[in-house]
């Protein structure tokens, strides 16, 4: 199977499957209770995004992208003023991987997706992909398995994120105006930090859609490390991982 169908396909299965964790309920009590008691969006700052270090705040807006600096560099102060940014990336990391060996567990395929994504994930380039490499970077667990697998998940979500943000970059539509194009639109934006009133953007839709296309391309070569054979086990597997999660 051609990696661009992968790719395409990939937006849908693995990006949902390894999205609604970081933002779970479950998972700020869980970070809660690891120690990372910072309120809130202040907690998912310091924990998905600690994974770029001790970095400048403004480094930490531009890996992000799509939320308002301002919002991004009070929840970056909330968040450091409880833990440490390698601290709050493990946190996450047992989260993610906690996560995964509940969501995961008894599926059938969990093995062979795990390795097909390490395979795509040590080959990928990093330019242009900070949060990729953060993640990437992030202890694996020893044993293949559920939480192995899905930690894979989330490295491929924010390898696909980054390409993502220099897709959006290169067609030229605003991280605000990515997000009113995109589902729930107003309510992401008001997540994201930004104030309405809020722009018109329904001319943007062609843009919008350019710039998943050229996402898709650009992801599409982080799979050419695969064989035809591996592609397409990775689609199948993907999208029956997904389905089992839920």
């Amino acid at each position: 199977m051609d990696s661009l169908t992968v790719a395409r396909s990939l937006r849908g299965s693995i990006g949902m499957l390894a999205m609604h964790w970081l933002l779970d309920e479950s998972t700020i009590a869980r970070a809660h209770e690891l120690g990372l008691t910072a309120e809130g969006l202040d907690g998912y700052a310091v924990g998905r995004l600690g994974v770029l270090g001790d970095c400048p705040p403004d480094n930490v807006v531009g890996a992000a992208y799509f939320w308002a600096p301002e919002r991004m560099r009070a929840m970056v102060a909330g968040g450091r003023a409880v833990m440490a940014p390698a601290d709050g990336a493990a946190v996450y990391t047992q989260i993610c991987q906690e996560w995964g060996a509940e969501k995961l567990a008894g599926f059938e395929g969990v093995e062979r997706l795990g390795e097909l994504m390490h395979k795509v994930v040590v080959a990928a380039a990093p330019q242009g992909a900070p949060m990729f490499v953060g993640w990437r970077d992030m202890p694996l667990p020893d044993e293949p398995g559920p939480a192995r697998t899905f930690q894979l998940a989330q490295v491929m979500r924010e390898l696909r994120f980054s390409r993502h943000c220099v897709a959006a970059q290169a067609t030229g539509i605003s991280p605000l105006e990515s997000i009113l194009t995109g589902p729930v639109a107003e309510w992401n934006a008001n997540l994201f930090g930004w104030a309405p009133p809020y722009p018109d953007v329904s001319h943007l839709a062609d843009v919008r859609e350019e710039a998943e296309a050229l996402t898709d391309r650009l992801h599409a070569v982080d799979l050419e490390v695969l064989t035809d054979d591996e592609r397409a086990d990775l689609r199948t597997l993907a999208k029956a991982a997904r389905a089992h999660h839920g």
